[in-house]
C-alpha cells in the first residue's frame, strides 16, 4: 500500500508540478517564508534573554512552532516534491510536524498568560510524543499509515487551541496577562484559528489534502501581531526608562541643591528659586516642557561648585575682599569640574560654569559674550540676578520690588542678555516675580556694595 501511494503521489506530483509550476514555486517560497521567521525567534529566543523576559513571551517556543507549520507547507509545494524525488519523504516529514504542532504552541500561550511552569504544557509533550508513537508503530506494521491517520493530529490540534483558549481565559481572571499582549494574542489566535478550521473544512469537505495554505496565512497575522506587540512594548519600555531617568535626576538635583543651601547660610532656598525663575523666564521665550523642566534641573545645580568654597569665605558677613571673591568666583570652575561627566545630562556642567557670564564679556570665568553664552546660562543669569537683590541676607534685607526690577532692566544687554531681560520685564508686567506677602518697603542700598 505505501509503495502504491509513493508511485501514485510521484506521479500526481510530476503531472501537477508540470501544469501549476508558478503555483508550486510560490508554495514553496511561502512555506520558507515560515523558516525564517523560525530562525529570526530561535535567535531571539537564544541570545535575547532581557527581551524574552522584558516582553514575557516564550519566543523559542513560537520559533519552532513557525518552523513546523513551514514544514507542513512542503507537503502542497509540488516543485519542492519532484525536485527531492521523494514525495512520499515529504510527506512523512510534514505528518511528523503536524503531530509535534500542539506542544510549542500551548508552550508560547503558557509562557504569555503567565503559566509556564502549568502541567498542560509537559501533558502536550507527552501526548505528541504518544501519537507519534502510535502512528508509527500503525505505520510500520502495516495496519494503517500517516495519511489515514491525520485526523488524530487535527484532533489534537483543535485540542490545543481549546487549551490554549483556557490559558487565556484563566489569565485574564487572574490578571497574569497584559492588556496591549492579551489583545495582540486575541487577534492573532482569531486568524490562526480560521486559518486551521478552513484548512481542515478543505481537507475534509473539498479533499484538498495536504495543504495548509490558510494555516500559514494565519502564522503570518499572528507573527505580525506580535511583532506590532513587540514594537509597542519596547517603546513602552523605553519611555518607563526615560521617566525612571528623568525621576532619577529629578531626585538627585534636589537633593544637591540642598546640599548646597545647607552650605551657604546666606543665601538657604537660593537655588530652588533660581530654578522656578529659569522655568518662568523659559517658558515667557517659547521653550517647550521637556526644555522648560531641563533648564530647571540644571538651574538647581547652577551653584554646585560652591561646595569646595571654604566657609569662611562662603558665609562672611559683608563686602568681601578682592582675595575673597575670587575664591568665590570659582565656584564655576569648581561645579562645572563636579557636573562634567555625568553623561545622562551633560547640559548639567554647562550652567554652573557660565552663569556669571556677561552679554559685554566681562563675566566670568571665561569672558564670553552674548553669542558665546550658553542659552541656559543667559537664563540663569537673570533669575540668579533677581534673586540675589530680592531676597533676605542675614546682613541686609532685600531690596523693594521696583527697585530690583530696575537694576535687571539697567543692566539688559551688558551684564544681562537682552531678551531674557525683555522677557522678565513681560512677566513682572504680569504680575510675576513679586513675593506675595510683599507689602512694600524693602532696602534700597546700592547693589555695587555687595559683592555676592
Amino acid at each position: 500500500m505505501a509503495k502504491r501511494e509513493k508511485n501514485t503521489a510521484q506521479a500526481g506530483a510530476g503531472e501537477r508540478a508540470d501544469r501549476f509550476p508558478q503555483s508550486a514555486n510560490q508554495g514553496t517560497l511561502r512555506s520558507a517564508r515560515e523558516q525564517i521567521v523560525f530562525l529570526y525567534f530561535l535567535i531571539v529566543g537564544i541570545f535575547g534573554k532581557v527581551i524574552m523576559n522584558t516582553a514575557g513571551l516564550d519566543f523559542i517556543s513560537f520559533g519552532i512552532l513557525c518552523a513546523l507549520v513551514g514544514f507542513t507547507g512542503y507537503n502542497d509545494t509540488l516543485l519542492l516534491q519532484v525536485l527531492t524525488g521523494h514525495p512520499a519523504l515529504i510527506r512523512v516529514i510534514t505528518y511528523v510536524c503536524l503531530i509535534f504542532l500542539p506542544y510549542p504552541a500551548i508552550s508560547f500561550f503558557a509562557s504569555a498568560a503567565g503559566s509556564s511552569r502549568s502541567k498542560l504544557v509537559p501533558a502536550s509533550l507527552v501526548l505528541c510524543l504518544a501519537n507519534f508513537a502510535v502512528q508509527v508503530l500503525l505505520t510500520y506494521r502495516g495496519v494503517s499509515d500517516y495519511y489515514y491517520l491525520v485526523n488524530i493530529s487535527h484532533a489534537l490540534i483543535l485540542l490545543a487551541l481549546a487549551v490554549i483558549v483556557f490559558l487565556l481565559v484563566r489569565a485574564i481572571r487572574r490578571h497574569t496577562i497584559q492588556k496591549e499582549l492579551l489583545r495582540s494574542l486575541t487577534v492573532g489566535l482569531a486568524a490562526l484559528v480560521a486559518g486551521v478550521a478552513v484548512d481542515i473544512v478543505r481537507y475534509y469537505i473539498l479533499q484538498s489534502y495536504g495543504s495548509s495554505s490558510y494555516t500559514r496565512i494565519g502564522v503570518l497575522v499572528f507573527t505580525l501581531m506580535i511583532g506590532v506587540y513587540l514594537f509597542r512594548e519596547q517603546t513602552r519600555v523605553l519611555k518607563l526608562k526615560q521617566q525612571e531617568n528623568a525621576q532619577f535626576i529629578n531626585e538627585i538635583t534636589t537633593a544637591f541643591a540642598k546640599v548646597i543651601d545647607m552650605k551657604d547660610s546666606y543665601t538657604n532656598g537660593h537655588s530652588s528659586r533660581v530654578a522656578k525663575y529659569t522655568a518662568m523666564l523659559s517658558r515667557e521665550l517659547g521653550y517647550d516642557e521637556e526644555t522648560v523642566e531641563k533648564y530647571y534641573r540644571i538651574a538647581l545645580l547652577h551653584d554646585v561648585g560652591k561646595i569646595g568654597v571654604p566657609k569662611a569665605v562662603l558665609n562672611k558677613p559683608g563686602k568681601l575682599t578682592d582675595e575673597e571673591f575670587d575664591i568665590i568666583k570659582s565656584h564655576t570652575v569648581k561645579g562645572y569640574e563636579v557636573l562634567k561627566d555625568i553623561s545622562i545630562m551633560p547640559e548639567l556642567a554647562v550652567g554652573a560654569q557660565s552663569h556669571h557670564e556677561r552679554s559685554d564679556g566681562k563675566g566670568y570665568p571665561n569672558r564670553l559674550k552674548t553669542g558665546e553664552i550658553p542659552r541656559v546660562a543667559q537664563i540663569i543669569a537673570v533669575a540668579d540676578c533677581f534673586d540675589a537683590v530680592y531676597s533676605n541676607r542675614p546682613y541686609r534685607k532685600r531690596m523693594n520690588f521696583d527697585k530690583a526690577v530696575s537694576i535687571i532692566r539697567e543692566v539688559s544687554g551688558t551684564q544681562l542678555t537682552g531678551d531674557v531681560v525683555d522677557a522678565f520685564l513681560r512677566l513682572v508686567e504680569k504680575g510675576e516675580f513679586r513675593d506675595p506677602n510683599d507689602q512694600g518697603g524693602g532696602s534700597t542700598e546700592n547693589i555695587e556694595s555687595i559683592r555676592k
